[in-house]
């Protein structure tokens, strides 16, 4: 009897040693496009400003039903050194929601 349970044993000790690994050579297209946004939004909005709707000169205007007082104003960092308009994202203060994404037409 004493010799059945240590076959087991060591049997159950290759299994543990050996575990069945699948190794990826590609990654999905979701995946893909998953990083791809990911690694954006890192570049875009590191170290972004964020400034008071008030505070700032924004020349958008096809406004909703917001005003300056109600919005932050958070600028895009960009990589190009250009004389162009900022690229902003407007939030509002009392709900979070992002009420305006694009130039702040602000150049000169």
């Amino acid at each position: 009897m004493s010799k059945s349970p240590k076959k087991l044993k060591s049997a159950a000790r290759r299994e543990v040693r050996r575990p069945n690994l699948v190794k990826r050579r590609f990654i999905t297209r979701a995946e893909a496009k998953r990083r791809a946004e990911r690694h954006i939004l890192k570049r875009t909005f590191k170290d972004a400003t964020v400034r008071d709707g008030t505070a700032v000169r924004l020349g958008i205007y096809n406004r909703g039903d917001w005003t300056d007082k109600a919005v932050w104003v958070v600028y895009k960092n960009s990589e190009e050194i250009a004389l162009k308009s900022s690229e902003v994202v407007l939030v509002c203060k009392r709900t979070g929601r992002v009420l305006y994404e694009g130039p702040a037409n602000d150049e000169g």
